[in-house]
């Protein structure tokens, strides 16, 4: 998916140093390359980031990918009746991870980077309401990194595509960012609330159709990403790595008893939802498999 107003962050295959303020900086995309144009030819994007940095990389060029997408709501994505089972706001905005081994769970980008649920839970990751979901891997011992940029308690000045003439008070006149929200209806956290030092409060586009009127000169934190969690942005979906599903030997309805001491039975819970005292009455019983998770794990019912 490209479109202008997406928000980005490095990505597997970056080579430009700090152009992006560092790793876990956030930049807007703001134009698509195409066919035939020297500025940024086809297969290629034009980043302003959140520093006031603005260039081009590659989305597929040379089958290189310098870019992964942070968050798409922006663009106006969402998933209608879905709540995040973190924040419990409604609709979830932007990127949806789905838990694979619960019934009806899911998270909002926000919630799976602050680490809610399970970190040892396997999600699919959706990155429209109707796009082919991507298997991801546990949290657990994944690449986390934070968020950098303007976000709410940033100190920023007039950007690249400021159009509001003195509302700031002037060239390099400092605001604070007060709140990040949406445009109306038309999309979500694409819009950032200034308070100037002036004394003057406006809403200023922060990736609101592709533009960004604010640069920072003190970023602020907002929250966390695990970065191969992330879609890679060019990449179809279907090309990008994920973790297979693990095939299983046993059946739903097989009929089953635990094979193993107790002890190494204790030793295999770790990681697979513990252990509880309880299941040792149930060693020499005979159980019936009523599910098998994406990850392989058997749930067993017992009369």
């Amino acid at each position: 998916m490209l479109a202008p107003g997406i928000r980005v962050v490095r990505g597997p295959n970056w080579i430009w140093q700090n152009q992006d303020d560092g790793e876990g900086h956030v930049g807007t995309l703001c134009e698509i390359g195409r066919s035939g144009s020297t500025h940024s030819p086809e297969k290629t994007v034009v980043v302003n980031w959140d520093s006031g940095h603005r260039t081009n990389y590659r989305v597929g060029y040379q089958k290189q990918y310098d870019l992964i997408v942070v968050d798409n709501a922006q663009i106006g994505v969402k998933h209608p009746n879905i709540i995040c089972d973190g924040c419990s706001k409604p609709g979830i905005a932007g990127i949806r991870f789905h838990c694979a081994d619960c019934s009806n769970y899911d998270l909002c980008a926000t919630c799976y980077g602050n680490d809610i649920h399970d970190l040892e839970h396997t999600f699919v990751r959706y990155q429209t309401a109707n796009s082919v979901g991507v298997r991801v891997p546990p949290r657990q011992g994944a690449l986390k990194i934070q968020l950098k940029g303007i976000f709410v308690g940033a100190r920023v000045v007039r950007g690249p595509d400021w159009e509001w003439n003195n509302q700031d008070g002037g060239p390099n006149k400092t605001g604070r960012v007060m709140e990040i929200r949406g445009w109306d209806n038309e999309s979500c956290r694409s819009v950032a609330n200034v308070s100037w030092a002036s004394g003057s409060t406006n809403v200023y586009r922060l990736g609101h159709k592709g533009n960004v009127d604010l640069r920072y000169v003190q970023p602020a934190v907002g929250g966390y990403y695990y970065k191969d969690h992330m879609p890679v942005l060019g990449q179809p979906e279907e090309q990008q790595p994920v973790s297979p599903p693990v095939r299983s030997h046993f059946n739903v309805g097989d009929r089953v008893q635990v094979a193993i001491p107790e002890e190494r039975l204790m030793v295999l819970q770790q990681g697979h939802g513990g252990w509880n005292p309880r299941m040792g009455e149930y060693l020499t019983k005979i159980g019936i498999v009523h599910r098998i998770t994406d990850k392989g794990d058997i749930r067993v019912q017992y009369e």
